[in-house]
């Protein structure tokens, strides 16, 4: 019994965790709409590599190509 009560607290404090991390994103927004453009900058990294996202409705697909 007290091993499911350890997950059960653990289980609920991440979740209140990831609630405060999630309402954290929206402080300062009026319209509290998040843009995920925002989220993920596409940039040349240090290995020369270019980071390409494309969305859909419910998908997101990042390729990783050479930029030479």
């Amino acid at each position: 019994m007290r091993f499911h009560s350890t997950i059960l607290a653990t289980t609920l404090a991440a979740t209140v965790a990831v609630g405060f991390a999630s309402a954290a994103i929206y402080v300062g927004d009026r319209d509290a709409t998040a843009v995920k453009a925002d989220r993920l900058p596409v940039m040349a990294d240090a290995n020369g590599y270019l980071t390409i996202e494309t969305r859909r409705d419910g998908v997101s697909v990042l390729k990783r190509v050479p930029v030479n």
